[in-house]
């Protein structure tokens, strides 16, 4: 995806940087005579900068990368590979910033949203509940086109990860926030003027529903601001994370799975926030 690529081209070039071709185009880098040192030297380099585990291992990754291709145009040979590949990212974990967001948080935020009389209220309900109630990424609804939505099956095609064409389900109070909006934006636009083709417009000052799409900044904002009103910070992802979350909750990982169409099952079980909610009532029971 765009924004998969933007940051692949982020990380290769700090990578260069720090690897001594700063101010160089990451084209014109010659990746192929790095040695398994640099590589070495760019991970501790990471670690005495506060960088996580995880993004060490993305620069890691995104060189791995590099070096494959350069083995496959015959730039280095397999031996020089394996050893390019037997180098290590930093090792350990993080925790998450992420959030659980409870069923009655959603409740709130659906309160919060019916109360502002603007049109916002009516989009940014909609927009919430296809976030938590389809665990999509906020990039995939904002990419959402009104010929993917099949109301009869509750179901909407989406484009995932890698170009994949996927099928997310909503359920029956989600669709329905969604239809009380598209209904509202019809009624808006001119005698005889057609529905825009895109499910969420961005909305200017004064309450102007424009005929442009909404943002993946613009999602970004209404879970900042939303989440500001009930007294929580949200972050988009945190619907995909809890919507994860309570279908395992309610079903189980494979189904977690299959929902979030993650290929990995680890992926999944690394959403699932469970385990701070079991700690929390654990200690809530001691009580003096």
């Amino acid at each position: 995806m765009p924004s998969s690529r933007l940051t692949m081209h982020y990380v290769l070039q700090d990578a260069a940087d720090r690897l001594g071709f700063a101010d160089t185009d990451i084209r014109e880098v010659p990746w192929h005579a790095l040695e398994p040192g640099h590589i070495t030297g760019l991970v501790s380099a990471l670690r005495e900068d506060g960088y996580a585990p995880n993004t060490s291992s993305l620069y890691v990754n995104a060189i791995r990368g590099v070096m494959n291709e350069a083995w496959r145009l015959s730039l280095i040979s397999h031996d020089q590979l394996l050893k390019m590949r037997s180098v290590k990212a930093a090792q350990g974990t993080r925790l998450g910033n992420g959030r659980n967001l409870r069923r009655s948080l959603i409740r709130e935020l659906m309160a919060v949203c019916a109360a502002d009389p603007r049109p916002q209220g009516l989009r940014d309900a909609a927009v919430i509940a296809i976030l938590y109630g389809t665990g999509m990424r906020k990039s995939e609804s904002v990419n959402l086109e009104l010929a993917q939505v099949d109301p009869a099956e509750r179901s909407l095609r989406v484009m995932g990860k890698g170009d994949k064409e996927l099928i997310k389900y909503a359920p029956a109070w989600a669709f329905a926030k969604l239809d009380a909006w598209l209904a509202f934006r019809r009624e808006q636009l001119p005698a005889g003027a057609e529905d825009d083709p895109f499910l969420f417009n961005r909305i200017r000052r004064g309450s102007h529903i424009t005929r442009e799409r909404i943002t993946k900044h613009a999602i970004y904002y209404i879970a900042r601001q939303r989440g500001e009103q009930v007294g929580v910070k949200i972050m988009p992802h945190d619907f995909r994370r809890s919507f994860i979350t309570r279908v395992i909750e309610d079903h189980d990982l494979s189904i977690a799975q299959k929902l979030a169409h993650h290929s990995n099952i680890q992926t999944t079980a690394s959403y699932d926030m469970r385990d701070d909610n079991e700690r929390r009532r654990a200690v809530e029971r001691f009580e003096l």
